[in-house]
C-alpha cells in the first residue's frame, strides 16, 4: 500500500460518491491489488478509536457504566475482534456466494473497491464524534448525526454495489442489506462479549 494507491483510492472514492463510474479506473482492481485492499483497515483506525471512545463517553453521560468501574480492557479487546471480523466475513461471505448470485467475475473489482471506499464512508462518522467528544454537541445530536450518517453511507454502498457489480437495483440492495445485518450482528456480539 502506498501513498498513491491510497490518493487514486480516494480520488476514485470521490467520482463513486457522485454515481460516476470512471472511477472504478482508479482502483487496482488485480488479485494483489484485492489482498493489499485490505491493508485499508489500518488507515480506519483512528476513526475506529474515536468511535470507541464517544461510545464509552455515551454510556458514562447516560450513567450507564461509570469511568471507575468500566472493563476497559474487555471493552477495547472485543472492539478490535470485531473490527477484524466485520472487515473480512462480508467479503468472505460473498466469495461463497459469487457463483450462485452471478457476480463471480465482478467479485474482486467489488470487494477491492468496497474495501478502499470505507475510508470515505467513515469520515461523516469521525465528524460526529469528533464534535461529541469534544462536547460541541450533545448526546442526542451525537446520535442524530450517526442516524443521518449511517443514512449517507448506505445509499453510498448502493452507488458502489451497483457500479462495481454492475448489479441490479434489487442484487445491490440485496448486498447492502446483508452487509448491514452482518454488522449488526457483529456488534451485537461484540456487546456480549464485553458486558455492554
Amino acid at each position: 500500500m502506498s501513498l498513491n494507491e491510497i490518493r487514486a483510492a480516494l480520488d476514485g472514492s470521490w467520482l463513486l460518491l457522485r454515481n460516476r463510474p470512471e472511477g472504478m479506473a482508479y482502483f487496482d482492481q488485480s488479485i494483489q491489488g484485492f489482498w493489499r485492499s485490505f491493508s485499508a483497515v489500518f488507515l480506519l483506525i483512528p476513526a475506529f478509536l474515536l468511535s470507541g471512545l464517544a461510545e464509552k463517553e455515551f454510556y458514562f453521560s447516560e450513567e450507564m457504566f461509570q469511568p471507575e468501574t468500566f472493563p476497559d480492557g474487555a471493552y477495547w479487546t472485543a472492539q478490535f475482534i470485531g473490527l477484524a471480523v466485520d472487515w473480512v466475513t462480508l467479503p468472505i461471505l460473498l466469495a461463497v456466494l459469487a457463483v450462485p448470485i452471478g457476480i463471480s467475475k465482478r467479485y474482486v473489482p467489488f470487494i477491492v473497491v468496497r474495501n478502499w471506499t470505507s475510508l470515505l464512508a467513515s469520515v461523516p462518522y469521525l465528524i460526529t464524534y469528533v464534535l461529541f467528544l469534544l462536547r460541541i454537541i450533545p448526546p442526542g445530536v451525537a446520535v442524530l448525526l450517526s442516524f443521518s450518517s449511517l443514512l449517507a453511507v448506505l445509499w453510498y454502498r448502493y452507488l458502489v454495489a451497483r457500479i462495481a457489480l454492475q448489479a441490479t437495483i434489487s442484487l445491490a440492495v440485496g448486498i447492502v442489506v446483508l452487509d448491514i445485518v452482518l454488522t449488526l450482528v457483529i456488534s451485537q456480539i461484540v456487546g456480549n462479549l464485553w458486558g455492554g
